[in-house]
């Protein structure tokens, strides 16, 4: 019995320091990309739309308005130089954000 006993730990003792090794090589990996996605910037609020690029939906709107869709979404733009007219389904990018009612202001990408 007590051979048994023996031989049974001997085959056990390596499968435990290989399953303790592959999970502490887990959490440090795990514990690198939690830090490094701390350290990054955030990505939410209109000011992550900046640099985003959308294909102009309609021409002329409301007000000279263009209706410019990024990221799946529908937004109100007006070109960010007066003059601009922008064509329907030309690429634009998000230049700046208008403050008091969140319209895209966007410049033509060549």
């Amino acid at each position: 019995m007590i051979a048994y006993w023996v031989d049974a730990t001997v085959n056990v003792v390596p499968l435990v320091i290989t399953g303790g090794a592959v999970l502490l090589i887990l959490g440090l990996i795990q514990l690198f990309l939690g830090l490094k996605a701390q350290r990054s910037p955030g990505v939410t609020g209109e000011r992550a739309m900046i640099g985003e690029t959308g294909v102009v939906r309609k021409a002329a709107g409301f007000r000279q308005r263009c209706i410019v869709e990024i990221r799946g979404e529908l937004w109100w733009c007006v070109p960010a130089a007066a003059g601009t007219v922008l064509g329907e389904g030309a690429t634009v990018k998000v230049v700046d954000i208008t403050a008091d009612s969140m319209i895209l202001k966007v410049d033509t990408v060549e």
